[in-house]
């Protein structure tokens, strides 16, 4: 009967919209895209060189192809390339809203592999192709698209509105670029009413049980933590060898890590997302997710059946380096091996040195936090006005969609705004499935144009929806 009355009672969380007169953008905002693409703003590794007639060639086309926004609002530069515009709002009063995107790329790798080049910007009539057209020149170029519509209006926003672009999202730990735009903005006093940053997307069979779309928006990030492993023994000659050696010590420590993972356990932001997404899936499921104090168990081991949907619910454990040995006929005196932390909200890198400790229980082991280490982002709230906005926004532009907060597994420029607002929010309006997916930072990166202009809609209505909260 409890079952039963609570899977009733686990009502949709679905805001309803009405049918909503969307705006139509043409083959000009195409076209701007596919020129964005054909800068080769390529983001290598942390202290390589910066293509600057690439990343200089990229502003003045944006100076030339939103001549309105580079009119009516404030431009600052920040590390060289970052860019910040600012749309004074005519209540000052209000909170303001940061919109960010980035306009560096990785790599395109071997160019020979893909079907068009990765930095033509082609047009064939459904997609455009090249490297930056999902991640993330996509989000940037329709937020600009956006404004310089809105500024042919002569609309101006209630709220302040910051346009906020970095340029070296893709070099993890970097101090520069979205780093140095958040730092001026605290120092200056910003407190913001929500971020919106890229992450998560539309995405199309991607959710288990739900023949939908379903939108997912980000809600915090997941910590980053690499530990480099080190056992020093006697080496010696490979023809009468000790019982163990520092490779065999090693091994030993990493199946130990390897089959005694930290547990499985249901954050906040994943028992968000099944608050809102239990509600719309077929009654067996619906019953399991409405009654967690009950089915507990089985949701974790459901979860934990997938590689995504496992690294939902736990810190997990990869070692990604290796290292031991000169000669085949000589015994290593050092073995080391660099392990892959990526820690669970509610967790720390600390509870994850501790954990290994134990499960490793050898002092001939020693471990050593590598530089760059990052703790969980806070959890953004999903019951505040920023998120009901964002939600809303979504619905409108895709009604065919169910929204669901959920944990970022990947990493953004959207944690460096933490001490600017406590809503940060990752989603970019693109339409994505699992094959689209492995394009990010794959071969043959595209974006369908219909889904480009959509996307364009989200920022343009988001903006106005900004200033009814």
């Amino acid at each position: 009967m409890v079952i039963v009355i609570k899977t009733i009672a686990f009502k949709s969380r679905q805001i309803e919209t009405e049918t909503t007169l969307l705006p139509v953008f043409g083959n000009e905002s195409v076209a701007h895209l596919s020129e964005a693409v054909t800068f080769p703003t390529i983001s290598y590794t942390v202290g390589s060189p910066i293509d600057t007639v690439a990343f200089e060639g990229f502003h003045n086309f944006l100076l030339k192809a939103y001549p309105l926004v580079h009119s009516k609002l404030k431009k600052e530069t920040f590390s060289g390339f970052s860019l910040l515009y600012t749309w004074e709002g005519k209540n000052t009063k209000l909170k303001p809203v940061i919109l960010t995107a980035h306009m560096d790329v990785v790599p395109p790798g071997e160019t020979e592999s893909w079907t068009k080049p990765p930095f033509s910007g082609e047009n064939d009539g459904t997609f455009i192709w090249g490297r930056g057209t999902l991640d993330d020149k996509n989000a940037l170029i329709s937020i600009m698209e956006a404004v310089e519509r809105l500024l042919t209006e002569n609309y101006q926003p209630e709220r302040t509105i910051y346009l906020a672009f970095g340029h070296n999202e893709e070099l993890t730990g970097s101090l520069e670029g979205a780093s140095t735009i958040a730092a001026a903005l605290k120092e200056r006093g910003a407190d913001a009413e929500f971020v919106i940053d890229e992450g998560y997307a539309v995405t199309q069979g991607m959710v288990p049980m739900i023949n939908k779309p379903v939108a997912l928006i980000g809600t915090s990030e997941k910590g980053y933590l690499s530990v480099r492993m080190t056992v020093e023994m006697e080496g010696g000659h490979s023809a009468y060898p000790e019982k163990e050696t520092s490779i065999t010590v090693l091994n030993k420590a990493l199946n130990n890590i390897i089959n005694h993972q930290m547990k499985a356990r249901i954050s906040e932001p994943v028992n968000d997302f099944i608050r809102y997404i239990g509600p719309e899936m077929p009654f067996y499921a619906k019953a399991i997710f409405a009654n967690k104090w009950l089915f507990k168990g089985i949701i974790l081991k459901i979860y934990q059946g997938g590689v995504n949907s496992n690294a939902l619910v736990r810190t997990t454990t990869v070692p990604t380096v290796i290292n031991a040995g000169i000669m085949d006929n000589v015994i290593p005196a050092k073995a080391e091996a660099v392990v892959n932390f990526r820690i669970l909200p509610g967790e720390t890198s600390s509870d994850v040195m501790e954990h290994l400790k134990g499960v490793i229980s050898d002092d001939r082991v020693r471990l050593l936090e590598l530089d760059g280490h990052k703790e969980p982002s806070p959890v953004s709230p999903v019951d505040v006005p920023g998120f009901e906005t964002i939600h809303k926004t979504i619905r409108q532009v895709y009604p065919e969609a169910l929204v669901a907060p959920t944990m970022m597994l990947a990493a953004s420029d959207s944690r460096k705004y933490i001490g600017v607002s406590k809503n940060i929010y990752n989603f970019a309006p693109i339409v994505v499935t699992s094959g689209d997916m492995a394009r990010i930072h794959g071969l043959n990166e595209r974006n369908k144009i219909e889904d480009f202009r959509q996307g364009i809609v989200f920022y343009y209505l988001l903006i106005k929806n900004s200033e009814k909260q």
